[in-house]
Formats: structure tokens, C-alpha cells, sequence
């Protein structure tokens, strides 16, 4: 028997060990594999349920966008357009119940929200919704244009001076990436020009045309140059 111990290579060493092991403890390693089973199919449930609601989230809030261009042809002063607007609210509500602020489909809902309220004359909503969507998106495209929409609504409400603070502000935080960028400028010129203050509304004016020579608004900015008198 001496002589066989001697004999045996280190693989099969290896093996008695391993199934010594295994022998000792089959119990245990049955438990650790209907684990690691259990596990990977709730990773797996999570990952198909997780796309199914992303899915879903995204199919609701094309309906809402398509919801909205419809609501666009109906009569502002009718039945219908009453009754397709208060579905449509409380569809984006839904959805924003059911996603995080930040995330595409919520910033996409709230745009789509306030772009309601704003053509609904509801200027202070609408003003509340781009907020959001200016805070939410911060440095995305959505973000500027929010910021462009909030302008709107507070110039339409009679508050130019919260205006003027939002068409600065997309020149601020985002300079000359954003496309609503030489608007924004003309018209935070033109709220100074409004306001008296031609110093200011000039020199507005020229960094309009210096920054955006091909814009139609530089064009526009040097013919107030012109009126007034630089």
C-alpha cells in the first residue's frame, strides 16, 4: 500500500482531495447553487421588466407628443380642445409619477407640459414646467431651450425684468453652443432698449452681431446700431 501512495501523481492527489471535499460538503454547495440560480433569474426578471417599463415609458410619451400636434388643429375656444387638453395633463402627470425628472422622458413630458399651458395663456404653468426643465436639463439642448421658453412665458405674463433674467442667462450658461443663443441676446437687447437703458441695449446689440455675423439676428442688431446712432 506504501508503495501505491508513493505511486500516485499529483493530479490524482488533487482529485481524492476535490472529492473528499465535495463528499463533505454537497449539502452546502447544492445550497450556494440554488442561490447563484435564483439570483441570476431575478437579475434577469429585473433586466426584461426594466425594459418592458422603459419601453412602455417611451411608447407614452411619443402618444403625449402626438397628442399634443393634434390638440394644435383643434379650435382654442372649443369643447374638444378643453377636453383633449385636460387628457393630456393628466397623461404627462402619469408618466412624470412614474419617471425621474432628470431623465429624457420626464424632461421631454415637462417641455411638452408647459408648451400646453403657454398656448393655453396659463403663463405662470408654463413658466413652472420650463423651470423644471431648464434646472433638470441642465447643459442638455433641452436645457437652453427651456430657458428660451421660460423668457416667453414671463415676457407674455408682463414680467420683463424675470425675462431679461432668463435671455442672460442662456447666453451665460451656455455661450455660443446654444442655438437659441442669438435670439436670446436680440431680445435681451430689445427689453433694455424698451427700458430705456440704450447703452446697454447698444453694446447687447453689437455682441450680437460680433458673435453671430451670419445670424439673422446680427442683421437685425445692426439696423438697431443704426437707429440708434452707432
Amino acid at each position: 500500500m506504501k508503495d501505491k501512495k508513493k505511486s500516485l501523481t499529483s493530479s490524482e492527489k488533487i482529485a481524492a482531495k476535490t472529492e473528499g471535499f465535495l463528499s463533505r460538503n454537497y449539502r452546502l454547495l447544492i445550497i450556494v447553487l440554488v442561490i447563484v440560480v435564483l439570483v441570476v433569474a431575478a437579475l434577469g426578471i429585473w433586466s426584461f421588466v426594466s425594459g418592458n417599463d422603459r419601453e412602455e415609458v417611451a411608447t407614452a410619451v411619443y402618444d403625449l407628443e402626438q397628442h399634443y400636434n393634434d390638440l394644435l388643429l383643434l379650435d382654442e375656444t372649443s369643447a374638444d380642445f378643453e377636453t383633449a387638453g385636460s387628457q393630456l395633463v393628466s397623461d404627462a402627470q402619469a408618466i412624470l409619477a412614474a419617471v425621474d425628472g432628470n431623465e429624457y422622458a420626464g424632461l421631454k413630458t415637462n417641455y411638452i407640459l408647459g408648451e400646453y399651458y403657454f398656448l393655453n395663456g396659463d403663463y405662470a404653468s408654463a413658466l413652472s414646467c420650463f423651470e423644471t426643465v431648464a434646472a433638470d436639463g441642465s447643459g442638455t439642448y433641452f436645457g437652453s431651450l427651456a430657458l428660451a421658453n421660460a423668457a416667453a412665458s414671463a415676457e407674455n405674463a408682463g414680467d420683463q425684468d424675470s425675462a431679461l433674467a432668463y435671455y442672460n442667462r442662456i447666453w451665460d450658461e451656455y455661450g455660443t453652443e446654444a442655438p437659441e443663443s442669438p435670439k436670446a441676446l436680440f431680445n435681451a437687447a430689445r427689453i433694455y432698449e424698451a427700458q430705456g437703458d440704450t447703452e446697454l441695449a447698444s453694446a447687447t446689440y453689437a455682441q450680437l452681431a460680433d458673435e453671430f455675423t451670419s445670424s439673422e439676428y446680427a442683421q437685425l442688431a445692426n439696423a438697431r446700431l443704426i437707429v440708434l446712432g452707432n
